[in-house]
């Protein structure tokens, strides 16, 4: 295998909170284990999510450029809050800042309502850039994000975790799984969209059961209407610690019926790729 690129993991300077309210790693740094993980796995590069909901880290933004520039091998998305946080001078900062995009959280239609309504400023703004933006969309935020995604070409939308579907403690049929996901589907055509497999412990029930036979078909199906060129491995590194551990996320046999050399771009070469036309130069150490 190739070198791995993860494209969605989080670092919280406090660790993050399991559902106990305890950090997840206990008193270890996260950066710091992290840093070990990468070097075991081979991986090269990463795409850090940044987040500053729920009172975890309300610095988050600066904590994650702070790490990365002395590290050259991250990436960074700026967390932003939907409701009044994309104002076009406060997205216009953090791509100043250095972050390649941003990220939004649509766990309802409501959220997705609100993402699309953004200013033009604000859009225009991260089409110029050719922004990377990565969004956290349930199965029903997805038809109201269609409109963005085709109106800005130039911003890379990466939908994460395999659209959301939910919890599963049974394996679904294939069109009980494409159907679940039609609208995260439905934008396949759309050329400047990508495909986060990830977070297949929130598909599964119990989030524990490696491989995630739950999660099996919507992996397939994005695959096979994406392609494997539009398809991006992720850890979600820590929350997915709280289920299991690190190996588990880089171990998906889901996808080992691809060649090897489809296997290598959704297991980092995509992702490198899409840095790279972004001005990021990365680092091999």
């Amino acid at each position: 295998m190739s070198a791995l690129a993860d494209s969605h993991f989080h670092l919280f300077g406090r660790g993050f909170p399991g559902s106990d309210g305890q950090p997840v790693l206990g008193a270890r740094s996260e950066v710091e284990t992290y840093e070990a993980y990468r070097r075991d796995h081979a991986i090269v590069g990463g795409l850090v999510i940044g987040y500053e909901g729920g009172g975890i880290d309300p610095d988050n933004n600066r904590y994650i450029r702070a790490l990365a520039r002395s590290r050259p091998w991250m990436a960074t998305l700026a967390y932003v809050d939907i409701n009044d946080g994309a104002t076009s001078e406060n997205v216009r900062h953090l791509l100043g800042e250095g972050h390649l995009g941003i990220v939004g959280y649509a766990p309802d239609r409501q959220a997705a309502e609100t993402i699309a309504a953004w200013p033009e400023a604000t859009w225009r703004i991260l089409d110029d850039r050719g922004a990377i933006i990565s969004i956290n969309a349930t199965p029903e935020a997805m038809p109201a994000l269609a409109g963005v995604v085709s109106r800005y070409a130039r911003c890379r939308f990466l939908f994460a975790h395999v659209g959301l579907p939910g919890r599963y403690a049974e394996t679904p049929g294939a069109a009980e799984a494409e159907a679940r996901i039609s609208g995260l589907l439905g934008m396949a055509d759309a050329g400047n969209v990508l495909v986060k497999i990830s977070g297949l412990y929130a598909i599964s029930d119990p989030a524990s059961a490696h491989p995630h036979e739950a999660a099996a078909p919507f992996v397939k199906a994005v695959l096979d209407r994406f392609g494997p060129e539009r398809c991006l491995w992720a850890s979600d590194f820590s929350p997915a610690l709280e289920f299991l551990p690190f190996e588990q996320t880089v171990d998906n046999p889901w996808l080992d019926d691809l060649a090897p050399e489809d296997r290598d771009r959704v297991m980092g070469g995509n992702l490198l790729a899409l840095l790279r036309g972004r001005g990021w130069t990365g680092a091999a150490g």
